[in-house]
């Protein structure tokens, strides 16, 4: 049996309470009173563990109140008392109201102050930055509850005396930070309760005769809300660990958690609340409050725009590499590997050569042939081989640290992604004897690129409907058929070809078997086309075409089964994408820069921080994705969100690209004053290949929906 964590520990703890229905008293008695007190918990994260569980029960009971009084007013209130928290215009601006400390006194109105009624004293962060705790029974105070949508808000009218400390700037914008996150996790508990209620109820709740759960519309509806749900989960432990660590970068990560979960939660709520229909809509369902819940939490102290403009800033205001220490880490644990082929990269590829790669036509710019056999002498094309064959054995994050420092360098192992990073891991696990003496040493040097044999005009993503054909005779397979869309089919020297070896159709999956096949055996006609993305790409005609039979990999008809460790290689090659549009991003920001008039716009900052927020999203859900699970299998929900997300947000910073730089976006390499070096509408032309190729985001939904949410066919 598992052994739960202090974090697992934590929220059924947390759970517990608030199911007996909970009141102040309980919290105090359970220590919930205690975050960053030094008695209790000091860990943002247990903090926002805490908030996730009151979400699911939409409680407002007073915890992230007192963590903060803790925090930056250690003393001022009283012990045990019920606070509520009131801030004035400072970081924000979406009240005519203000609030401002003269000696001894507050003065001024704050609006929306959430449990102003049920609060012993109140804790007023003034626009002139002094934390004030005033009584309840203090003099000068008005509580007005207001109508609003979430209930328990009232405005808070002070002329008041009041216990006071004098904040830094610093730490008045920590402290709204941790009010946001902490928000920001109360509302995505709160979305999660709800989704996981419909997700229920959609399993039971038939019409038509089946269960609506089964609907694709439902199911796509659901797959997305569970990337969203995913992503802000990821983002807010990554924002907590960092404070926790004491990253220099916790701040802009607390703005990208945010300024994710505000753009992401409400539409997560909206699309609960449109799957239950009408059961939903009434108030003693529990969606409705959970509804409120999110949408409150997420509006207040500037919202989304107010997180996405911070953001930005941070972004805006560096050398255009701050976005890099987005995702830097102190603890990073392939530092070493990462550093050592950095060094190896410093010595094997050089400024000229990347210059020169650069200018070469689109087509010829990825296939590197020279670089591949450098790779190969110095064992780097055996990253993802065995040790026991002698391989690298490279963990994933290994192997994504390494496609990214290639990207990094303006370097490119192309060539042999799919010969020696594909093919190569099968044919050890898999292949005969003959076919490893055959093929390993010159995998192993870089001098075996291949292509991958899948496709077929009437099997796209529905691979398992593949109509070619290969049949045993004696020592050979006779193969005949054709496959589509093959890249590099016209230069690789090897395919991985999947064809159907049994002659029952109805045997879709436990019918197909792999073959290595040279490409220049007799029987293989190649016919090129120019693809969108600048490269060629081939139908492939197979005309009684003989195999040797033992350059099959494993028994006839278990195909299926090796194809699935092909996945591994598709995930970091997502990893690979994400770091693309990292970089691209990153060139954006400097073009922005040197547009001041851009720059300043609200427009321009909004949209970055968006786009950051969302590109933090995409590297998470990548390093979720290369995660193992207990059994070892792939994770195919976690690599279909990484991979539907990365390609969507690569085509989503194309185009706001065009949006942002105008024009200029639209030029090629070989343009004068073009941005980004032409990176934009190259990247533009091949994200419609990440969004459809490998099986189109459809398809990945409805494995997301029916691998990673139980929903049926």
């Amino acid at each position: 049996m598992k052994e739960e964590s202090h974090t697992d520990l934590l929220a059924d703890s947390v759970r517990r309470m608030l199911a007996r229905g909970a009141n102040w008293s309980d919290v105090v008695e359970q220590g919930l009173t205690g975050f960053f007190s030094g008695e209790q918990s000091d860990s943002l994260a247990d903090l926002l563990v805490v908030m996730t569980q009151m979400g699911r029960r939409a409680s407002t009971l007073p915890v992230l109140e007192a963590a903060i009084a803790n925090r930056y007013a250690p003393g001022l209130a009283s012990a045990g008392a019920r606070l509520a928290v009131a801030i004035g215009t400072f970081g924000k601006k979406e009240h005519a109201c203000s609030l401002v400390f003269e000696p001894e006194r507050v003065l001024g109105t704050a609006r929306c102050v959430e449990e102003a009624v049920n609060a012993d004293e109140w804790l007023v962060l003034t626009d002139d930055r002094y934390l004030c705790v005033v009584a309840r029974d203090a003099e000068g105070v008005t509580v007005q509850p207001t109508p609003a949508l979430a209930p328990g808000f009232a405005d808070l009218h002070l002329w008041s005396p009041a216990l006071s400390r004098a904040l830094t700037t610093r730490q008045c914008e920590e402290l709204l930070a941790i009010v946001r996150l902490g928000w920001a996790a109360r509302a995505y508990g709160a979305a999660v309760e709800g989704f996981e209620a419909f997700l229920n109820y959609g399993k039971e709740r038939k019409q038509f005769g089946q269960a609506i759960g089964s609907f694709q519309a439902i199911q796509h509806k659901m797959a997305n809300s569970h990337m969203a749900l995913e992503g802000c989960r990821l983002q807010l432990s990554a924002a907590a660990r960092a404070h926790d660590e004491g990253a220099a970068n916790w701040r802009a990560l607390a703005a990208s958690a945010t300024a994710f979960a505000a753009g992401s939660l409400r539409k997560v709520a909206l699309e609960t609340q449109h799957c239950f229909g009408a059961v939903g809509f009434a108030e003693e369902h529990p969606a409705p409050a959970l509804f409120r819940r999110v949408h409150a939490d997420l509006v207040r102290l500037g919202g989304v725009t107010k997180a996405r403009a911070e953001l930005a800033e941070f972004l805006l205001t560096g050398d255009g590499e701050n976005i890099d220490s987005l995702f830097s880490r102190a603890d990073d644990p392939v530092a070493p590997f990462r550093a050592r082929f950095r060094e190896w990269l410093s010595r094997n590829w050089s400024a000229e050569e990347r210059e020169a790669r650069r200018a070469c036509p689109e087509e010829e710019r990825p296939w590197d042939l020279t670089f591949a056999e450098r790779l190969g002498r110095d064992g780097w094309t055996t990253l993802s081989w065995p040790r026991a064959a002698d391989g690298m054995d490279a963990t994933p994050l290994e192997q994504l640290a390494y496609a990214e420092e290639l990207i990094k360098a303006g370097a490119t192992d192309h060539a042999v992604i799919s010969s020696c990073r594909i093919m190569a891991p099968e044919i050890i696990a898999h292949g005969s004897q003959r076919l490893k003496d055959a093929l390993l040493p010159g995998l192993r040097a870089g001098k075996v690129t291949g292509c991958l044999g899948y496709s077929e005009p009437e099997s796209g993503s529905d691979l398992a409907s593949l109509r070619t054909r290969a049949v045993r005779e004696g020592d050979t397979y006779v193969v005949n058929g054709q496959k589509i869309w093959t890249t590099d089919g016209h230069r690789a020297s090897h395919m991985l070809l999947a064809a159907r070896t049994h002659p029952d159709p109805k045997l879709r999956h436990a019918g197909i078997s792999l073959f290595v096949v040279p490409m220049n055996i007799p029987g293989i006609t190649v016919h090129q086309m120019q693809a969108m993305y600048g490269q060629k790409f081939c139908s492939i005609f197979f005309d009684n075409v003989r195999v040797p039979a033992d350059w099959r990999l494993g028994e006839e008809n278990a195909g299926w089964a090796i194809l699935a460790g092909a996945l591994a290689s598709e995930r970091i090659a997502m990893g690979g994408l994400a770091i693309r549009v990292q970089s691209l991003l990153g060139a954006i920001v400097r073009s922005v820069q040197q547009r001041q008039q851009l720059a300043l716009e609200s427009l321009t900052r909004d949209r970055i921080g968006q786009l950051a927020a969302n590109l933090v999203t995409s590297r998470l859900l990548v390093a979720q994705s290369l995660e193992p699970t207990p059994s070892g299998a792939a994770p195919l929900a976690q690599a279909a969100m990484a991979k539907v997300f990365a390609s969507e947000l690569a085509q989503n910073i194309c185009e706001s690209a065009l949006d942002l730089l105008g024009t200029p976006a639209l030029l090629g390499k070989s343009a004068n004053d073009v941005p980004a070096d032409g990176d934009i509408e190259l990247l533009l032309r091949s994200t419609i290949m990440y969004v459809v190729g490998g099986g189109s985001n459809e398809i990945q939904r409805n494995i997301i929906a029916q691998r990673g949410l139980g929903l049926g066919r």
